[in-house]
């Protein structure tokens, strides 16, 4: 079948939208709504997400309920839900990043089924052996549960400084697990609280002769899987409620002299013989940690997604709010859209922007991070895997930062730009923004993580000096090697058209992370020339350096991936078109914040006008895009039953919707059962 015929096959799975207040700008739209969603995510995944919102919608474990559940009614519910997914063959097997379209619906949802059914089954497979393979057949099989807990009481994002010790004993061949006090008990694992049999936990390995190994995955056994009471030795709980995502249960853990077999150690870079001998399988412990780094960012990856996923739901629920609610106007019997305020335009339509530019870019870190489990599997090149794993942990640790911060500020713009009504639960905004807080915390607190960025760029540069090839072989970072023939360039712009190119804009973000990753090194050779140590020097570089370093390096990362997916998608021209001037919103709105920084480093003049320029183009393609931004969030739109918010319906009639959001719950038109006591006056 021809190219042609997939998507008009994937499209004819696409449901015709209902007729109402948005189709106004909906026949106003320059490309077809379907082929854009089909050329963007691909027939597969289309055929897949039609799958899944028909599996759903028609499944009772999905309908919705009407009244708050109580915490254990949240975990029920989604271990339920779950276990209907898995019992049906709905989760993707060869496509496991697609279960993250299960946040449109309730975000608990697919954080359990990542962990149980995406990050452990993978972690096993790429650091485990077939010693593993017994166990990893009982968690396919649901006999068992599992999760993953690296983190601890006092411990985040610093790896190397977990307490949790495994000790090997010669004489019983079984490491002996200790938490030597409650703040090195593991904590905020997924699924531990209530649901895991088993845990992948990392911990110190210390051999026979005290000699302490660093950091290693055990996968053990916590509970009884016929009576789901605790192992002798371990102690594990949840953690309670949360301000949101309270389907998952979070939990801790603490053990006391609990003893587990020799193989419980996933043993694929290292491993201990039964005489307590320690074997590295990579002998360059550099390389072995720039693998385990590689392997440990799945997580990190995925929530890059599941920003996008949030922006997505946010952008979608106010974009379609605007285009129908209508105030004020030209005269006193005129009343427009509000998306036709400039004001309007300028606050959402950036974020419309970004929501593409995230979800393009999670797609493809997605599957580079896929693949690289696949390598550590079957390629014998260490040199290749430590270089892409480093470069993998990098892009990472600053993405998954300025993701989870763009969403953070889109979805409160969303919500303030919904006015009131986006103040009512039931628009679900207020929801999204407590699901997304997660992400500025998890696997790694924004502020602490982005700092293992400088520090692989802070290396790169060394190479850039020192004349050597930049090691990035995922090409995030290639362009250094001409580092200083970009340094030399200036703005060169004259119009607004030229300005809003995507490779002058590209080319502006080369600039400023050079300019950025040159102002950081000599910052912290100045601070070591005075005296302070390494880690001193680093750590009194970040604020107005390193961590801005970081976040253009990101930026760059971003756009430079946007272009490249326009020039090389299988898109029409009308459907380049409205990519292009998204991507050119999303850099130039990136690059007015750093406008200050493009004058002081010298790239730009003030006779330039380069802020002019800039401001103007924003401005232009924001005004450019009110024809198509409805047509645009039907692209990335789920289904009204899954998307859920009155505000945001398909059909564009928010006062049908709202009306039966009040009256639907009996509670909202009883008398309370204090009543009596309202009155202050005795009856």
């Amino acid at each position: 079948m021809s190219s042609t015929k997939h998507v008009k096959k994937a499209m004819d799975l696409l449901r015709d939208l209902p007729k109402g207040p948005l189709e106004i700008y909906r026949k106003r739209a320059t490309f077809n709504w379907k082929s854009l969603k089909v050329n963007l995510l691909g027939k597969d995944l289309v055929t897949y997400q039609q799958k899944l919102w028909r599996f759903m919608e028609t499944n009772p474990e999905f309908r919705r309920p009407v009244k708050a559940l109580s915490l254990d009614e949240a975990r029920r519910r989604c271990y339920r839900q779950l276990n209907s997914l898995v019992e049906n063959d709905i989760l993707p097997i060869d496509h496991p990043g697609w279960f993250n379209y299960l946040f449109y619906y309730d975000a608990s949802l697919p954080i359990v089924a990542g962990i149980t059914q995406g990050m452990v089954p993978s972690v096993i497979l790429s650091l485990g052996s077939e010693r593993h393979w017994d166990i990893l057949e009982n968690l396919q099989q649901g006999k068992f549960m599992c999760c993953f807990a690296l983190t601890e009481i006092a411990h985040g994002t610093n790896v190397r400084g977990m307490q949790t010790i495994a000790k090997y004993d010669v004489k019983t061949q079984n490491f002996i697990f200790n938490s030597p006090n409650f703040e090195s008990s593991k904590c905020w694992a997924g699924a531990l609280g209530k649901a895991s049999t088993h845990a992948i936990v990392y911990a110190q390995l210390i051999t026979p002769d005290n000699e302490n190994h660093g950091l290693h995955p055990f996968i053990i056994q916590i509970r009884d899987p016929k009576t789901y009471s605790p192992m002798p030795g371990v102690i594990v709980g949840d953690m309670g409620e949360k301000l949101a995502l309270n389907g998952v249960d979070n939990g801790f853990i603490l053990f006391k002299n609990y003893s587990v077999p020799r193989v419980s150690l996933l043993n694929k870079n290292a491993d201990v013989n039964e005489n307590g001998q320690y074997v590295a399988r990579i002998k360059d412990q550099s390389k072995l940690f720039g693998a385990s780094l590689g392997a440990l960012s799945t997580g990190r990856v995925t929530i890059t997604m599941i920003c996008s996923m949030y922006l997505t739901l946010a952008t979608v629920i106010a974009i379609r709010y605007v285009a129908v609610r209508k105030q004020f106007g030209p005269n006193s019997k005129e009343e427009w859209p509000v998306i036709e305020y400039q004001v309007q335009q300028g606050r959402l339509f950036p974020h419309l922007a970004a929501t593409y530019a995230l979800s393009t870019f999670a797609h493809v870190f997605s599957k580079i991070s896929r693949d690289f489990h696949i390598e550590m599997l079957t390629s014998d090149d260490k040199n290749m895997i430590s270089e892409k794993g480093m470069e993998i942990h990098a892009l990472s640790s600053a993405t998954k930062p300025l993701c989870a911060w763009t969403a953070r500020d889109a979805i409160q713009d969303c919500r303030e730009a919904c006015a009131g009504h986006g103040y009512l639960k039931v628009s679900r905004l207020g929801d999204i923004r407590s699901e997304n807080d997660a992400n500025c915390t998890y696997e790694g607190e924004n502020n602490v993580l982005i700092q293992q960025t400088s520090n692989w760029l802070l290396s790169q540069w060394g190479n850039v000096l020192q004349g050597k090839r930049v090691q990035s072989p995922l090409g995030s970072a290639d362009f250094l090697d001409g580092a200083q023939e970009i340094l030399s360039m200036k703005f060169q712009c004259t119009s607004i058209d030229q300005t809003m190119q995507l490779d002058n804009l590209l080319l502006a973000f080369k600039w400023l992370t050079c300019y950025y990753l040159k102002k950081t090194y000599e910052k912290v050779q100045i601070l070591k020339n005075n005296g302070n140590g390494n880690f001193e020097a680093r750590n009194d570089s970040q604020t107005y350096f390193a961590r801005t370093l970081s976040l253009i390096y990101a930026e760059h990362a971003i756009v430079q991936n946007f272009c490249h997916q326009i020039k090389n998608g299988e898109f029409k021209s009308d459907e380049k078109l409205v990519l292009t001037k998204l991507c050119s919103l999303y850099a130039a709105w990136s690059l007015e914040r750093r406008l200050s920084d493009l004058f002081a480093g010298g790239y730009a003049t003030s006779e330039s006008k380069i802020d002019i320029l800039l401001r103007e183009g924003i401005i232009a393609v924001s005004k450019d895009l009110v024809k198509d931004a409805v047509s645009l969030v039907d692209t990335l739109a789920p289904p009204d039953f899954i998307l859920n918010s009155p505000l945001g319906m398909s059909d564009g009639e928010i006062y049908k919707h709202l009306e039966k959001a009040f009256m639907e719950n009996p509670e909202n038109l009883e008398r309370p059962s204090w009543w009596r006591e309202i009155s202050r006056s005795k009856l």
